[in-house]
């Protein structure tokens, strides 16, 4: 019967040819003592039956090295083989590889103390749980040198180790979190990029209207209200009343650029404007460049009698009547086409 029974999983081969190797050659447990079954010399003889001749080595060995690698998690016979340990109290020593938890240790073997096969401070420890047993004298030196051999094939051995087939159900949770995030960034993603697409056709919409009013010769008005709602209101009352709408302004900055880009007819003004400009201000300025007219639709009335209030020009005061309003813009207009035809120079006959 066996001492040593190295339980592993067939894919883990190097390391358990490496672990036997250090066995010998270091700590001096002969050939005969280990059964491992990947390794001849260590394995099941010819014609023995596998599972009859694996149950008698693990019932009485002097201890059970349970190579606990990810492979190993996923081999049901080797954990079968662990739990025949476990049942019959048999002295096992979890040797844990880097890619696997501690956790498991307590799960299958219970609160018993683990070694880390990376962690080389325990190197001399591992050789103690030997004692008892007995073993080929080693000298100092001999140890000492296979230990360094050890620490340094180990490290291309355990990179080498298969990755496990199976995932955690940490890892799991932890994928569909993410692949939920990636969902619900995509969905919001897909929603901006569907709003801005209708605001591109809304845009594309206007646009296209824009173009069929310049191209009908449809009178062309600029508004310049600090407002939303109320800019909406006159937008959209000149819009129906078949006036070209080139804007919607807040300041007099704003307006100015739209003016002399657009150049409307119609001027459609507040007094005090969103940055603390004036309306008046800006009629003033756009007068003597664009043949326009401008009607004052304000709650500042008051402000029209300084010294530099332009003429000609129209007043309404807030709140407004639609028909009114647009009974002042259409005469505006009609103003504006007589000024023209008297400023035409007249045919000589």
């Amino acid at each position: 019967m066996s001492k040593v029974f190295v339980s592993h999983a067939t894919v883990d081969v190097a390391l358990a040819k490496l672990l036997v190797n250090f066995l010998k050659e270091a700590i001096g447990v002969p050939d005969k003592d280990i059964f491992c079954t990947s390794l001849p010399g260590h394995s099941i003889p010819l014609m023995e039956d596998f599972n009859e001749y694996i149950r008698k080595q693990i019932e009485q060995p002097a201890i059970v090295l349970a190579l606990l690698t990810p492979s190993y998690l996923e081999s049901h016979f080797c954990l079968m083989e662990l739990g025949a340990a476990w049942s019959k109290a048999t002295k096992t020593l979890a040797v844990v590889t880097p890619k696997v938890s501690f956790d498991v240790v307590t799960k299958t073997l219970g609160l018993k103390q683990a070694w880390r096969i990376d962690d080389h401070t325990k190197l001399s420890e591992f050789r103690g749980a030997f004692e008892g047993m007995t073993l080929e004298t080693r000298s100092t030196e001999t140890w000492e040198g296979k230990a360094d051999e050890w620490k340094k094939r180990l490290r291309a051995v355990l990179r080498g180790l298969p990755s496990p087939k199976l995932v955690s159900k940490h890892d799991l949770d932890v994928a569909l979190s993410e692949i939920e995030m990636i969902k619900r960034a995509s969905t919001a993603e897909a929603e901006r990029l569907s709003d801005l697409h209708r605001e591109l056709e809304e845009e594309n919409v206007a646009l296209r209207k824009r173009l069929a009013d310049k191209e009908a010769g449809l009178p062309r008005a600029l508004i310049v209200e600090p407002e939303r709602l109320v800019a909406l209101d006159l937008q959209q009352l000149l819009t129906r009343a078949r006036y070209d709408v080139i804007g919607v302004a807040k300041t007099k900055q704003e307006a100015i650029i739209m003016a002399f880009a657009e150049r409307p007819e119609i001027i459609v003004t507040e007094i005090e404007l969103a940055d603390g400009s004036s309306g008046i201000d800006l009629v003033n300025a756009l007068y003597p460049h664009l043949d326009c007219f401008a009607i004052f639709v304000t709650a500042y009335p008051e402000k029209l009698l300084i010294a530099n209030r332009p003429e000609p020009i129209e007043l309404i005061t807030k709140p407004f009547s639609p028909d009114h309003l647009l009974e002042k813009v259409a005469g505006a207009r009609k103003l504006l086409i007589e000024r023209r035809a008297l400023a035409k120079p007249q045919e000589v006959h």
